[in-house]
């Protein structure tokens, strides 16, 4: 086993990068058992196959040709980053000015390529595409112009200009997660709890009702009842006609009796009316207020899928505050405030089941063959609660435009959005949305110091 090993480490030594081009790939596949010389240079091997091949590959040979070859694009790449501009006739050449990305250069060329053109590109990572001279700067170019992703656009002006010999200067590293504040309980969560006090408080006031009504006005008249009903002729021809049909004597005591299980008779039917009455009603608002605890249940749910979202999206440079009741005479109840180094939003976030669609700022649910609009538009609604919180804001000379967004949380029913007056994200585009804020004019530092000082004191309070 030793000599075995030692002549594979004597062939790895002595295998030319050309050699490991000619090596065959797996034969696992007709389709791809080429040379791993062709395969790459079509886009098939990925950094990620290699790394495989070459440390799981049975055949030795293959193993030792992918780690040439995945040593060699190591080593390209490294010499790429530090690598300057030289024109002939000059030993050393000045570097081009240094450019600020978003995107670090490894996630850069992990990126997928999106487009069906140059063939055989498609899914593969940009930087692989561009190290196998696949994809060139007019490629490049295409992407950044049409890409719809911006973290397309962001890798092509990385590789861009890494191929232009810029230097490019890496975002800094994230030194931790999302900073989040709450104030305290959700509005969905204090509505949910008010409901249920309401359908115990209702409940208890139907079993007691009857209860009070017995003691309050029968006990006390109970024999003032008695002797009124028998003053009314149909009344005692009804209750003698047992005793004369079977010639029983109409004595005090029988006439008493009589009328006790008169009574009960009376009693159990208006009973039973009442208590279908009751029935009726009562379920009618149980159920309505279980739909309604239900709803906001939802909406929880909702505002719980999308912070977790950003807190997977975004860094420690931003801040998210939950749960916020900002002070005045109509109180305002605000479900997220987004604060960051591109600016303030306020998030409306909806979790409405069924089919809903969004045009100008007129909101409408499909109600079986119409459709409706909706009471409230979540429009309107987070117009008006970013104007507040700006209001909020400026009375401490803090003067900050606060942007809207509807945030459209469930992912099984896609909201149908034409020309809307606010800006709508789907939370199955939510990473990209995120992506795309950063195009904003950023703000001072210290005014977003100044921002989230105030917004952290009124969650304590």
């Amino acid at each position: 086993m030793e000599q075995v090993g030692k002549a594979e480490e004597s062939t790895s030594q002595q295998m030319t990068l050309e050699e490991a081009r000619n090596v065959m790939w797996l034969r696992n596949n007709p389709e791809f058992h080429k040379p791993l010389g062709t395969l790459l240079d079509d886009g098939y091997l990925t950094r990620d196959r290699l790394k495989w091949a070459a440390d799981n590959a049975y055949n030795p040979q293959l193993r030792q040709a992918a780690t040439v070859i995945f040593d060699s694009l190591k080593q390209s790449n490294e010499e790429r980053k530090i690598e300057t501009s030289q024109t002939p006739g000059q030993s050393v050449a000045s570097p081009l000015p240094g450019v600020n990305v978003d995107i670090s250069i490894e996630d850069a060329q992990n990126t997928i390529w999106p487009f069906s053109s140059p063939p055989n590109c498609k899914g593969q990572p940009m930087g692989l595409l561009v190290n196998a001279r696949q994809l060139v700067l007019k490629d490049l170019a295409y992407a950044i112009e049409k890409a719809w992703e911006k973290r397309v656009k962001q890798a092509a002006t990385v590789l861009m200009l890494q191929q232009l010999n810029h230097t490019v200067n890496e975002p800094p590293e994230s030194t931790g997660p999302l900073r989040i504040v709450s104030s305290g309980r959700t509005f969905a969560e204090r509505k949910q709890l008010q409901l249920a006090m309401w359908m115990g408080l209702l409940l208890g006031g139907i079993c007691l009702l009857p209860i009070f009504l017995y003691i309050y006005f029968v006990m006390p008249n109970a024999n003032h009842i008695t002797r009124k009903l028998l003053q009314i002729e149909p009344i005692q021809r009804l209750i003698f006609l047992p005793f004369t049909y079977f010639g029983l004597s109409q004595t005090t005591s029988s006439l008493k009796a009589a009328v006790f299980i008169v009574l009960i008779v009376i009693g159990l039917f208006a009973s039973g009316i009442i208590m279908w009455l009751y029935n009726r009603v009562i379920n009618h608002i149980m159920d309505k207020m279980v739909k309604n605890i239900d709803r906001y249940r939802k909406g929880q749910e909702g505002e719980t899928k999308v912070v977790e979202a950003m807190i997977a999206n975004l860094d420690d440079k931003w801040s998210l505050y939950r749960n916020i009741s900002l002070p005045g005479r109509k109180k305002s109840d605000l479900d997220v405030i987004l604060v960051g180094p591109p600016g303030v939003w306020v998030l409306e976030v909806k979790n409405y089941e069924g089919e809903y669609k969004n045009t100008g700022e007129d909101w409408q649910y499909r109600a079986g063959h119409i459709w409706k609009s909706l009471r409230k538009s979540p429009s309107r609604q987070v117009q008006k609660n970013a104007g507040t919180l700006s209001n909020f804001l400026k009375a401490d000379g803090i003067r900050q435009y606060v942007n809207s967004i509807v945030v459209w949380a469930n992912e099984e029913t896609p909201l149908a959005v034409e020309n809307p007056m606010v800006a709508v994200w789907q939370y199955n585009r939510l990473p990209e949305e995120l992506g795309n804020i950063w195009q904003n004019q950023p703000i001072e530092q210290t005014q977003q110091k100044r921002i989230e000082s105030k917004l952290t004191k009124l969650c304590q309070r």
